[in-house]
């Protein structure tokens, strides 16, 4: 017994013919009777009496009519439901960020779901690229935001920004004077370099060697924040994303952009391509991409 088959069945008790129901029903009557032949042939069962253009309920037909409207209303009031809950934000939602982009954004972020989405339940995961994708892939995150290249088939991106990356300097370094500086003067001071495990400090190596920048490198460190603290002390200059810049508040560090040839990241929102993203996730996309533009539109180089 199907659903369509008992929606047809009420359509032709109600309008006492097969003719009138195919047309409330938006189909053809030879495709209709066929239907209520089958449900007829299941139950074992005649529902309908033919007398000749007109049709009447048999005692059978009789009983199962208020069984059938309860169960398609039923079903109406289940779709409403789902969709109202859909909407109101039930759910759970599990996303995933890179951590050069976490500290920056996840605050405001977390706070204007919380706010727009009180009922749904929000599982955020901070790790590198390789086990966002993992987790990706094994079902255990919705959405991962992260960056460019990913390499896996089993994932589908979203360009969500593209984001500068600056170069960092303490006000009482020589730098200060510059507007911009070029990719070459980068050889010119000690450089703060973000460990290669990190997907932007693989960026940066792979932007310095394609443009045949050879850097003094003086420290490597897994920690954006120990970066941003060197650069404060006056050990040396560094690249860093953008939304660092826009996000920091000590008033030490300054940011000229390069001004040749500018190094970038393309941030991405990452899920399963075989999976259907679900409401939540695309709310929570939107949300990043609010808060982005929100903290960079505040700051000026």
């Amino acid at each position: 017994m199907e659903i369509h088959q008992l929606t047809y069945f009420v359509a032709v008790a109600e309008t006492g013919g097969f003719s009138r129901a195919a047309e409330r029903c938006n189909i053809t009557q030879p495709s209709l009777s066929a239907q209520i032949i089958k449900l007829e042939a299941e139950l074992g069962q005649q529902l309908f009496d033919r007398l000749g253009r007109s049709v009447v309920l048999t005692e059978t037909g009789r009983l199962l009519l208020p069984r059938a409207r309860t169960i398609l209303a039923e079903l109406e009031d289940l779709k409403r439901g789902l969709g109202q809950e859909i909407s109101e934000g039930y759910g759970q939602l599990s996303v995933g960020f890179i951590p050069t982009m976490a500290p920056y954004l996840l605050p405001g972020i977390i706070q204007g779901f919380t706010n727009k989405f009180p009922l749904a339940e929000l599982s955020v995961f901070e790790d590198f690229t390789d086990v966002l994708v993992r987790d990706l892939v094994g079902g255990k995150l919705d959405v991962g935001i992260m960056s460019l290249p990913i390499d896996n088939k089993l994932v589908a991106t979203q360009d969500l920004l593209t984001e500068p990356l600056l170069v960092a300097s303490s006000r009482h370094h020589e730098l200060i004077g510059k507007a911009s500086i070029t990719v070459r003067e980068l050889e010119d001071f000690p450089f703060i370099a973000l460990s290669e495990v990190h997907c932007l400090g693989e960026q940066v190596q792979s932007f310095c060697y394609q443009q045949d920048v050879d850097l003094e490198i003086v420290c490597h460190t897994t920690q954006l924040s120990t970066v941003q603290s060197c650069v404060a002390l006056g050990l040396g200059v560094s690249l860093v994303p953008q939304i660092l810049a826009a996000s920091d508040r000590s008033n030490q560090i300054v940011y000229r952009p390069v001004s040749d040839i500018a190094p970038q990241r393309k941030i991405v929102a990452a899920s399963h391509n075989g999976r259907q993203q679900p409401f939540l996730a695309r709310e929570f996309i939107k949300l990043v991409q609010d808060e982005y533009n929100r903290l960079v539109n505040q700051f000026e180089i």
